[in-house]
């Protein structure tokens, strides 16, 4: 809580959420939600921060959902060689044209792709997985209901109905036209990289042998793919303001327009990043994200590559060995 305090403060940031799971079991670890209040003296100011962010507000949360997209792919033959180079040109789509952040050429493989955060090349791999399969997909993952917690503030997302429209699939793949929680993500990631299963978040602490069986959503050499692929983000793509010295981090970056009335604000975002760590034996997934995070002198622009990437790093560096992870820059992904 501390880490999000102080990012959020230099990025002036209107609110943030963090969340900490272990991904074999499904533990909540910590969660935080920022600002906070004291519940003795609730005042008028502090309506707007009642909700918890990490499990209850739900917003478009963007580029973070890419892997994925990535994993479903990879999981249906739709992704079998990561050398291929995949159209990066730009998508039109009922009429309109959808274009990458920034240009990085019109071929690019799916390591690149991830690490550049292309939009065209995920719409195109969405195409091949298919509509059907990739909302089912989400909807195994738990992105059409509220998340498991034994606690009340559990947000319902919204979540397009079937069956989805080639546009609500290519803008889907990477987290657009659905509103989820940071809780959801976790999940989500944790799945992604402890082997393939999905597990329900819990307050409880449990024994050894006592995590529940789960459900798998993932192959397991997909999920072994899916490590590789994120700690490339975090050497060398989005990712690598978040990579913690020593802890072996992967992740991915998500910058989403906030909704302002009924249109997208071109000025006001979601910022997040969704890492594990350490990614030759993932144990942690660790999700912060910030509300309308601006430009200021501490902080060079508004996506999450420049604030909630270095908040996630700062977290691992002060929480990971309190959890039992100490640095090692001897040990790595294969």
């Amino acid at each position: 809580e501390d880490e999000m305090r102080r990012g959020m403060k230099r990025a002036n940031a209107d609110g943030a959420a963090g969340v900490v799971l272990d991904v074999d079991t499904g533990e909540l670890l910590a969660m935080a939600s920022l600002p906070d209040f004291d519940p003795n003296r609730i005042s008028q100011g502090d309506a707007n921060n009642t909700g918890n962010r990490a499990s209850y507000v739900i917003g478009e949360l963007g580029s973070v959902f890419k892997p994925l997209t990535v994993a479903a792919a990879i999981d249906e033959g739709v992704v079998t060689n990561l050398t291929r180079q995949w159209d990066a040109s730009p998508v039109e789509e009922g009429g309109r044209l959808f274009t990458d952040f920034e240009d990085k050429g019109d071929l690019l493989t799916i390591p690149e792709a991830l690490a550049y955060s292309s939009n065209t090349v995920t719409m195109r791999v969405a195409e091949g997985v298919g509509s059907k399969r990739l909302r089912e997909l989400w909807v195994e993952l738990g992105m059409d209901s509220k998340p498991e917690l034994e606690i009340q503030a559990r947000g319902k997302p919204r979540f397009p109905k079937a069956p989805w429209t080639p546009m609500t699939t290519k803008v889907a793949s990477y987290g657009h036209g659905f509103n989820v929680t940071p809780l959801h993500l976790a999940n989500a990631y944790a799945a992604m990289v402890n082997g393939g299963i999905l597990r329900p978040a819990t307050l409880m602490k449990l024994e050894p042998g006592e995590a529940p069986e789960g459900t798998r959503v993932f192959k397991a050499s997909t999920s072994l793919k899916m490590r590789q692929l994120l700690r490339l983000v975090a050497l060398h793509g989005t990712g690598a303001k978040a990579d913690a010295t020593g802890f072996r981090v992967g992740g991915k970056t998500g910058s989403a327009e906030n909704w302002v009335g009924t249109l997208f604000s071109t000025t006001r975002i979601i910022s997040t990043f969704a890492a594990a760590f350490p990614m030759d034996r993932p144990r942690y997934v660790v999700v912060v994200s910030l509300d309308e995070p601006k430009i200021t002198h501490a902080m060079a622009g508004r996506t999450a590559y420049f604030n909630a990437a270095p908040i996630v790093g700062s977290v691992i560096s002060r929480t990971g060995p309190m959890l039992g992870v100490k640095p090692d820059d001897n040990r790595d992904v294969d």
